[in-house]
């Protein structure tokens, strides 16, 4: 067990005696206690605490006496507080006063060395009795909710056909995504509209996808939501619903523990250096001190590989070991929960539009490396669903099963009851490089429903058949994806799935083998794809087949083989440079079924705003060649596109536009798009300033601009390049970081200098030169600028002439007067003065220099 204690320091070079004081007046006293320079009697002492080399705190720190001098004493809330100690077990439950405790009774395995010349504390804590913070955590207090702004992304298409045989046809559409924010609520809504005309016949159509309102609860990491939505469909089916959410919100989580990865604990024999890798790519090295430790922040580790963990002694001694890793998409990181409750209507398609009162309830739990569980269930109307399931993560793979069981009540005498169950499989094999991303397996039972399968009165399909609306039922499906890299000789996937259903014979199948591979710059696939699919052979009645003859006709249902071959080659070495691409299909012994096509892509400008590509081929039996042809820019308030296409017998045209208006206290700023989440950005003055990625969004002559994306609960820097702003304007700052909530509106202003720049080389009156650093105010007392070397001052005047105030002081003589003309004086590069001046009198003296 480990033991706590204090680090002794070397003896000093000194050596007191207190025999030699025997016989006199000064004996009595104890003076061969310094002949160790830690010795520090009991008290209390100011000192610099650090904890395993990092400073924490300057504090009094309480010293008593102890078998072996002096041990430093704390009380709980300075452990958990400052030194970010985990809560002791009788604290957590309030049986721990508030007293100054023993270390060595409350911390097994600490170790302490104080310097009492330096007056400073030195704790060796094991790594498992603190509070991990991970290292990419923004603390809650700087998540920023943003302000009142509306903003609407629209996108508007129009096109006109014309075939050679017949009229002309138009299509127009338009889409908006819009929004409004109202402190930490934000509303949104998604509509379309379309307009089609063909033959003389128009119609217009308004389809409104959804609307809703939410906001974050982030003492509870999760989000309200009320309106019209969808459910996840990670666990159960995904089905529309009107209704409310409360679920957790993963964006709340650092990106180092938002992924699944599994805890790494282990015992340091002293001070160590452990390096965690995968694949043989290092993923994290960390410090830790004497004893246990815990690392559960890993991030960057892929879903298949083990851990290789080395524990590297300050000595050069060296541990290792390995911890299992792999992982399906439902894995859950030990010691996390995600949960989602939803009540509301849910709008089911079938023979009319239905809907019905439901309510989902889910919870996932990471339980350990090994496991996690999952539980659910699905209540509506004449409906019922339970699901249990989990992923046990071992050294064979990671092994992922859920089983779903469902009843469904078809009248008040009967009901009709089954399950599902899915099994998942993924595992890298590091001994030959081979990554078996997902296999799945999935049976359904003949009475298995989800709910999504409500259609008409009733409301619930007859599992089994085709159902109210012709729909099959499926019973088995199988799903298989696997890569093996062969180094510098490329890669080979193979992917397959196959499914089969109930009551009609139909077996559908899709197979594809593929190798990919590099050659200096030339980028080569090729792949051997077959698919069997049975869907339309049904009976002339419409419906899966019964009778035996149908059976056989489902039988040989024939397959489809198709080789593909497709390169790209830059034509140049320039990031301007056009890409050349050419693909091709074939369908062996399928006459006329070959297709080729060629392109010619890329990009225009210096800021590679405009995107161009070029098309040309020929397509299977009876199509001809085929040609098109599409250009798009991007400006600083909209996305524009235009396009053509053509064969023999057809032409097109296409032009688009997209963008994004916002609304804001100052006015409407206009951009190519904002996301979700977004910031306006304010730099008065700097009009023409490029915003660094900013997707070609400039600050425009208002002082706006639209930074289009952000990542909500993490660190966005925010950028302005002040190529291209105006000669008379300057930017103080050209970065800021914010930390927005998830669908926040930022307001960030950058400070600017307005004005026309000069130089002044000025002296004092006595010709010596003005101090370093001294600042220089104009008129109104406000900072413009400061004193360079060799006394030249920089600064920026809105007036041709003036009075600047030059100060380095807080006394009456501490500054004096510089009066300047810019009249009549030419220029250099960028707009900038060079003048000559002299600096008179006193700073706060008024009237004409002399």
């Amino acid at each position: 067990m480990a033991t706590a204690g204090m680090v002794h320091a070397e003896e000093s070079s000194y050596h007191f005696d207190d025999r030699l004081l025997i016989g006199s007046g000064l004996a009595g006293g104890s003076l061969e206690r310094f002949n160790r320079a830690d010795q520090v009697d009991p008290g209390t002492y100011l000192v610099d605490v650090y904890v395993n080399d990092v400073y924490i705190t300057r504090s009094e720190v309480v010293f008593r006496a102890a078998a072996d001098g002096v041990a430093p004493c704390m009380r709980e809330t300075f452990l958990q507080q400052m030194l970010q100690v985990r809560a002791h077990d009788r604290a957590r439950t309030g049986d721990v006063e508030d007293v100054c405790q023993d270390l060595a009774a409350r911390l097994p395995g600490m170790q302490f060395a104080f310097d009492a010349a330096r007056l400073r504390l030195d704790l060796w804590l094991p790594q498992a009795l603190l509070r991990r913070t991970p290292h990419d955590a923004v603390d809650a207090d700087r998540w920023d909710p943003g302000e009142t702004m509306a903003f609407a992304n629209y996108d508007l298409n129009a096109s006109h056909s014309s075939v050679s045989a017949g009229a002309g046809s138009d299509y127009a559409s338009l889409g908006i995504n819009a929004g409004l924010n109202l402190g930490l609520w934000r509303v949104r809504h998604q509509s379309n509209a379309t307009y089609s005309r063909s033959q003389g016949h128009a119609n217009n159509a308004w389809n409104s996808i959804r609307t809703y309102a939410e906001r974050p609860l982030p003492h509870w990491r999760s989000t309200l939501a009320v309106g019209n939505q969808s459910t996840e469909g990670n666990l159960f089916g995904s089905i529309g619903y009107r209704g409310a959410r409360l679920a957790s919100d993963d964006r709340m989580i650092p990106d180092s523990q938002r992924n699944y990865a599994p805890r790494v604990q282990g015992m340091a024999p002293g001070k160590s250096r452990v390096v965690i890798s995968q694949n043989g790519r290092k993923l994290q090295e960390t410090m830790v001190a004497p004893g246990p430790f815990v690392i559960d922040d890993i991030y960057g580790a892929s879903y298949g590989g083990d851990l290789e963990v080395q524990v590297i002694g300050v000595d050069g001694s060296v541990s290792s070991f390995a911890v299992p890793f792999s992982a399906v998409p439902e894995s859950v990181r030990p010691g996390y929960s995600r949960y989602s409750a939803t009540v509301g209507e849910a709008l089911l398609q079938g023979d009319g539009d239905e809907r019905r009162a439901f309510t989902e309830l889910t919870y996932q739990r990471g339980v350990s490396n090994l496991l996690t569980l999952n539980l659910g269930a699905r209540l509506a109307e004449g409906y019922q669903g339970l699901l249990l399931g989990g992923v046990l993560a071992t050294h064979y793979g990671a092994f992922g099963s859920n089983a779903i069981f469902s009843r469904v009540e078809q009248d008040a005498a009967s009901a009709l009851q089954g399950y599902r169950l899915e099994l998942n499989y993924s595992k890298t094999f590091q001994a030959t490089d081979t990554t078996l991303t997902l296999a799945g397996y999935r049976y359904s039972s003949r009475g298995y429903s989800d709910l999504g399968d409500a259609v008409g009165p009733p409301g619930i399909a007859v599992p089994g058949g085709a159902g109210n609306d012709g729909s099959r039922h499926q019973r088995n499906q199988f799903h298989v994806l696997a890569n093996q890299r062969l180094g510098n000789y490329g890669s080979l996937y193979v992917a397959g799935s196959a499914a089969d259903y109930f009551d009609g014979g139909q077996r559908d199948a899709q197979f594809q083998l593929g190798y990919a591979n590099t050659w200096r710059r030339l980028s080569y696939s090729l792949s051997l794809s077959r698919q069997r699919d049975c869907a339309g052979m049904q009976n002339d009645a419409g419906f899966a087949p019964t009778l035996p003859a149908d059976r056989a006709r489902i039988e040989r249902c024939p397959g489809r083989n198709t080789l593909g071959l497709s390169v790209s080659l830059p034509l140049g070495t320039s990031p301007r440079a056009p890409v050349a691409s050419a693909v091709a299909s074939s369908r062996p012994g399928g006459a006329g079924a070959d297709r080729y096509q060629a392109v010619l892509s890329g990009t225009v400008g210096e800021a590679r705003s405009t995107s161009y590509s070029i098309a040309g081929g020929r397509g299977g039996a009876g199509e001809g060649g085929q040609w098109s042809g599409s250009v798009q820019t991007q400006t600083p308030v909209a996305s524009l596109s235009a396009g053509i296409a053509g064969s023999a017998d057809y032409r097109q045209a296409n032009v688009g536009m997209r963008g994004a208006v916002v609304l804001h206290r100052e006015g409407v700023t206009l951009g190519p798009y904002v996301g979700d989440t977004f910031a306006l950005l304010k730099a008065e003055g700097a009009s023409g300033s490029r915003v660094r990625g900013g997707q070609g969004a400039r600050v425009d002559r208002n002082g706006f601009a639209l930074v289009p994306s952000l990542s909500p609960y993490r660190n966005n820097a925010i950028g302005l390049d002040p190529q291209g702003i105006a000669a008379d304007a300057e930017l103080v700052d050209t970065e800021r970081k914010v930390a927005p909530y998830a669908g926040a509106a930022l307001r960030v202003e950058f400070k600017t200098l307005g004005g026309r720049p000069m130089v002044i080389r000025a002296t004092r009156a006595d010709g010596s030169p003005l101090p370093l650093g001294a600042s220089v105010l104009d008129e109104q007392g406000v900072a413009i600028g400061m004193v360079g070397q060799a006394g030249q001052v920089y600064a920026r005047a809105a007036a041709p002439r003036g009075l600047l105030q030059v100060k380095w002081g807080e006394g009456v003589d501490d500054g004096c007067r510089l009066p300047y003309s810019m009249e009549g004086v030419d220029a250099t590069g960028r707009g900038l003065v060079v003048l000559q001046g002299s600096c008179v009198g006193s700073a706060d003296e008024r009237g004409e220099a002399r």
